[in-house]
């Protein structure tokens, strides 16, 4: 599995570049939905990205299909993801 990568809200085009070399990126997104903090799942390309949303326990009926591939996380998908992102040396609770 590549390296997983936080990215902040403002960091959207280093989360798609990351994204585009092999890195899973989560960048957080400036929207909540229904309160709650929000991130997209990004990778290369649509197999990796549905493998990387499988590894933190998302169906693969929830990717976005829209300009950029991806999907959105949120509570234990999202902690997951962030907890893979720390296990990488990048930080569980930062925010852009």
């Amino acid at each position: 599995m590549s390296e997983w990568r936080y990215f902040g809200t403002r960091e959207v085009r280093a989360a798609r570049e990351w994204a585009a070399v092999g890195g899973i990126a989560v960048h957080e997104n400036i929207w909540k939905s229904r309160g709650r903090r929000t991130c997209h799942l990004l990778a290369e390309t649509e197999a990796q990205l549905i493998l990387a949303a499988r590894t933190v326990g998302c169906a693969d009926a929830w990717i976005q299909r829209t300009r950029t591939v991806h999907f959105d996380l949120v509570e234990i998908y999202l902690e997951r993801a962030l907890v893979l992102c720390s296990a990488d040396g990048y930080p569980l609770t930062a925010h852009g």
